[in-house]
C-alpha cells in the first residue's frame, strides 16, 4: 500500500484550517456563520452543525474549496474576525493566484464585438458581493456557471474588476441572444445568481439592474411572455449531449432544500434539458415536504404550549411549597429572634449587676487602700514622736546631770538652810512648771514637739513618693498650698510627676471622673489609661490594646464615659485612629476606625459620649468638622460651622440638654451646636479679661448646667452659664488641658506639667 500523496496532504492542509477556525469561533460567532449560510444550507439542519460542518457543507455546495476560500474570508470578515484570516486564511492560500486588478475597467466602455462562431455578442458587467479578491478557480467556476445560464458553452472573460465597496465588477462577454434571459433573472433576483453572490448586472450601456438577496419570483410567464428562442434557452435535442457537470450546478440551485424553486419558468420550459413531468414531480414534492413541514411545525408548537402550561402548573407549585416554606422559616426564624432578643436582655441584666458589684468592689478596696495610706502615715508620725520623745528624756537625763555637778562638797550632808524643793522632790511653791508636768504652754508645742512639719521636711523622715501623696492634718501635701480663685481661697490635691511607673505621667490629656469617684486619665505617651480615687490615690493602669487590628496598641488622646459605666477612648495608632470601648477594669469590648488625618503638631482627636442616646462625637481638627457615630462604628452625621469659622475644633462635650459644646484653639472661641449639629451660639472669644480664652481646650459641664474651659494659654479654668455668660475664674500655675466635674462637685484637670489636679469646689 502507498502512502498518502501530494493532493492527500493538500487535503489534509485545507482540512486543518477549517478545523483550526471553527476551534477558533465562539458559540456566538459559530451562530453569526450559521445565520450567513442560511440561504445555502437546509434550516433543519443547519441549527445542529457545528463551524466546521457548515464548512463541509458550503465544499459539498462547491462554494468554497482548497483554492478558493473568497467565501470564508468574506464570512469571517462580517462577524470581526480579521485576525483569523490574516493567521489562516492568508498563509494557506498562496498570494500568486490572486487575478490583478484593472481599475481602467468602466461599464459600458466595451464596443460590441463577434465570438470565433461568428456570433454577435454583449458586454455583461457582473457586481460580486463580499469579495475583496479574485482567484483564477473562483474566475473559472464563475465564467462557467455563467456561460450555463446564457446558454452558451462558454463565456469569454475581457476584463477583470476592481474593488468596489468589498465586491468584484466582473466583465464577461455573452452571445447578443442570451441577453434577454440574464435580464430576466436579474430582474426578479433569480436564486442561480444570488447563489452565486451576484448583486447587481449591467448589459452594455444599459442601467444596472439590482438583484435582490433572497426574493423569489412567484409568476414569471403571466408578466412576460417570452419564448424559448427569445430569452435564448433553446431546448436541446435528443443528439445533444448534457454537459458532465451540468447536474451538479442546476440541481444545486433549483431543487436543493436551501433555495426556493423557480416554480413558473421551469413549469413553462424544459429548463437546460429537464423534462416537464421531472419538474412538476419536484414541485408536487416541495409541495408535500411544505404541507408536511407544516403540520410538524403545529404538532411541535401544540406540543410546546402544553409543555409550557405544565411548566407553568409546576412553577406555580413550587412558588407555594416555597411560599409555604418561607413562611415557617419566617416564624422560626422571628421565635428564634425573640429567644435571642430575651437572652440579650438577660445577658444585659447580669452585665449591669456585674458592673455593679465591680464597682461597689472596686470602691470597697479604694477606701481599704485610703484606710492602709492613713494608717501608714499614722505609724510614721508616732515613729517620729517616739524619737522626739527619746531626745526629750536625754535632754532631761543631761540637765540632771549637770545640776548634779553643782552639788557642794557636803555631799550626802544636809547643806545649811536645808535641801532646796527642787532637789529634795517636794512640790515647789505654785506647783511645777507645765515643761516638767506635761502641759501645753502658752502657745502650743514648738513644731518639733507637736509633729508638724519643718522648713526643710521631718528630721530623719524620708518624703513621701508624690504619686501616693494626699491631704492630711498631719502631713502636708505637695502643691497643696492655698490658691487664690476669684473671690475665695481653697485647697487641692495635686499628685503625679513625670515618668513611665505606676502614678506618673507622659502628657496627661483628656480625663473623666466616674459616679463612684474614680479618676480616668488618658495618659498619652505612655499608652495607658491610669486611675485614682478624688483623694490623689493610685489604684491600677491599664494598656491602651486596640483588639482585632495591626495597632497592637494606641496613643490615648481623649477618654469618655457612656451611661452604662464603660469607657470610650480615642487615639493614634500606626496604621488608623480608633475608637476602642473598655471597662473599667480595663478589658476591650469593641472598637472601630476613623479615617486617618495627618494630626499637626499639638493637635489631637477628642471624644465624647451623648448620655441620651450613647452616640460617640469624635473631633477632626484636620476636616474642621465633628463627626457622630453609632456604639457599633456607623456614621450618624458630620457637620462644621457654617460659615467656616470653626478652624481647629479641641475638646468636646454634651449638656444635660443635648447640646455640643466645642473649644476651638485657633478661633479661641467655644460653639454650640444642638444634637442635630446646626449652629446656636459661639461665646469667649480671644483675650485676657474675665470670660475671654486663649487656646481654650478642655470642656466639660456640671449638672447645674454650669460650662468649665480650660483656657489653656491664661493658665486658668473659667466657668460659663448654659449661655455662655461669665461666672467666675479658677486660677492655676500651670496650662489646663483636659477637665472633669466629680459627681461630688470636684473639679479635676490635667495639666502640662505631667500631673492631675482636684480642686474640691470650684463655685
Amino acid at each position: 500500500m502507498s502512502g498518502p500523496t501530494d493532493e492527500d496532504r493538500s487535503h489534509f492542509d485545507f482540512m486543518d484550517v477549517l478545523l483550526k477556525i471553527s476551534k477558533a469561533l465562539t458559540d456566538v460567532e459559530t451562530k453569526e456563520v450559521r445565520l450567513y449560510c442560511m440561504h445555502l444550507i437546509p434550516n433543519r439542519d443547519l441549527h445542529q452543525m457545528q463551524a466546521v460542518d457548515v464548512f463541509v457543507e458550503l465544499q459539498k455546495r462547491r462554494r468554497i474549496d482548497r483554492e478558493n476560500l473568497v467565501f470564508v474570508e468574506e464570512i469571517l470578515e462580517r462577524i470581526g474576525r480579521q485576525d483569523l484570516i490574516m493567521d489562516f486564511l492568508q498563509p494557506f492560500q498562496r498570494p500568486d493566484r490572486e487575478i490583478p486588478e484593472t481599475p481602467e475597467l468602466q461599464p459600458g466602455t466595451s464596443s460590441d464585438c463577434t465570438d470565433e462562431e461568428g456570433r454577435s455578442t454583449s458586454n455583461a458587467y457582473v457586481v460580486l458581493h463580499g469579495r475583496v479578491r479574485l482567484v483564477q478557480e473562483s474566475l473559472d467556476r464563475l465564467r462557467h456557471d455563467l456561460a450555463r445560464l446564457a446558454g452558451t458553452r462558454r463565456s469569454q472573460v475581457k476584463f477583470r474588476g476592481y474593488k468596489k465597496h468589498k465586491s468584484i465588477l466582473v466583465h464577461f462577454t455573452i452571445p447578443r441572444e442570451s441577453t434577454a434571459v440574464l435580464r430576466l433573472m436579474a430582474s426578479y433576483s433569480d436564486p442561480r445568481l444570488v447563489f452565486m453572490g451576484v448583486t447587481s448586472l449591467q448589459i452594455d450601456a444599459e442601467a444596472p439592474i439590482e438583484v435582490a438577496q433572497g426574493a423569489v419570483v412567484n409568476n414569471i410567464t403571466k408578466q412576460h411572455t417570452v419564448d424559448d428562442i427569445e430569452v435564448g434557452c433553446i431546448p436541446r435535442t435528443k443528439r445533444q449531449r448534457a454537459p458532465s457537470n451540468w447536474t451538479r450546478l442546476s440541481a444545486l440551485n433549483l431543487f436543493s432544500d436551501a433555495l426556493p424553486l423557480h416554480l413558473q419558468v421551469a413549469a413553462s420550459l424544459e429548463y437546460q434539458g429537464f423534462s416537464y413531468s421531472l419538474v412538476q414531480a419536484l414541485v408536487q414534492k416541495d409541495q408535500i415536504r411544505e404541507q408536511e413541514m407544516k403540520k410538524k411545525d403545529q404538532l411541535r408548537e401544540q406540543e410546546m404550549e402544553k409543555k409550557d402550561q405544565l411548566r407553568e402548573q409546576e412553577m406555580k407549585k413550587k412558588d407555594q411549597l416555597r411560599e409555604q416554606e418561607m413562611e415557617k422559616k419566617g416564624q422560626l426564624r422571628e421565635q428564634e429572634m425573640k429567644k435571642d432578643q430575651l437572652r440579650e436582655q438577660e445577658m444585659k441584666q447580669l452585665i449591669q449587676k456585674a458592673e455593679v458589684d465591680s464597682n461597689t468592689f472596686m470602691t470597697l478596696r479604694s477606701k481599704l487602700t485610703i484606710s492602709q495610706n492613713r494608717l501608714t502615715e499614722a505609724l510614721e508620725v508616732n515613729a517620729v514622736l517616739e524619737k522626739k520623745l527619746q531626745q526629750a528624756c536625754e535632754f532631761a537625763e543631761k540637765a540632771a546631770k549637770q545640776v548634779t555637778s553643782h552639788v557642794t562638797e557636803y555631799m550626802e550632808e544636809k547643806p545649811p538652810g536645808g535641801w532646796s524643793q527642787e532637789y529634795r522632790g517636794e512640790k515647789p511653791p505654785g506647783g511645777w512648771s507645765q515643761e516638767y508636768r506635761g502641759e501645753k504652754p502658752p502657745g502650743g508645742w514648738s513644731q518639733e514637739y507637736r509633729g508638724e512639719k519643718q522648713p526643710g521636711g521631718w528630721p530623719q523622715v524620708e518624703k513621701a513618693d508624690v504619686a501616693t501623696q494626699t491631704h492630711s492634718p498631719l502631713i502636708g501635701t505637695e502643691g497643696g498650698a492655698s490658691r487664690t480663685t476669684g473671690d475665695f481661697s481653697q485647697r487641692e490635691i495635686t499628685y503625679g510627676r513625670q515618668g513611665s511607673g505606676p502614678g506618673k505621667f507622659q502628657y496627661p490629656r483628656g480625663v473623666v471622673v466616674s459616679p463612684s469617684n474614680e479618676i480616668f486619665v488618658a495618659d498619652k505617651n505612655n499608652g495607658r489609661v491610669q486611675v485614682h480615687t478624688t483623694e490623689g490615690v493610685y489604684l491600677r493602669h491599664f494598656p491602651t490594646v486596640v483588639p482585632g487590628t495591626e495597632d497592637k496598641n494606641m496613643e490615648p488622646h481623649d477618654v469618655s464615659m457612656d451611661s452604662n459605666g464603660t469607657l470610650w477612648v480615642v487615639g493614634e495608632g500606626e496604621s488608623a485612629h480608633h475608637v476602642v470601648q473598655y471597662s473599667t477594669d480595663g478589658t476591650a469590648m469593641t472598637q472601630f476606625h476613623l479615617q486617618r488625618s495627618r494630626l499637626r503638631y499639638n493637635r489631637g482627636i477628642n471624644i465624647a459620649v451623648d448620655m441620651r442616646n450613647n452616640h460617640i462625637l469624635v473631633t477632626d481638627a484636620d476636616r474642621e468638622e465633628v463627626e457622630v457615630f453609632r456604639p457599633d462604628g456607623s456614621l450618624v452625621r458630620r457637620f462644621g460651622h457654617p460659615q467656616g469659622e470653626m478652624r481647629d475644633p479641641r475638646y468636646i462635650t454634651v449638656d444635660g440638654e443635648g447640646n455640643i459644646l466645642v473649644s476651638d484653639w485657633d478661633s479661641h472661641f467655644v460653639y454650640m451646636y444642638d444634637e442635630s449639629g446646626r449652629f446656636l451660639l459661639k461665646f469667649a472669644g480671644k483675650g485676657i479679661g474675665e470670660g475671654q480664652l486663649r487656646s481654650p481646650c478642655g470642656i466639660c459641664t456640671d449638672s447645674s448646667g454650669h460650662i468649665i474651659v480650660a483656657d489653656r494659654g491664661r493658665k486658668r479654668v473659667q466657668v460659663f452659664t448654659r449661655h455662655g455668660e461669665y461666672v467666675r475664674t479658677v486660677k492655676t500655675e500651670f496650662r489646663v488641658e483636659g477637665v472633669a466635674v466629680g459627681p461630688e462637685g470636684q473639679l479635676v484637670v490635667t495639666n502640662s506639667g505631667h500631673s492631675v489636679s482636684i480642686f474640691p469646689s470650684y463655685l
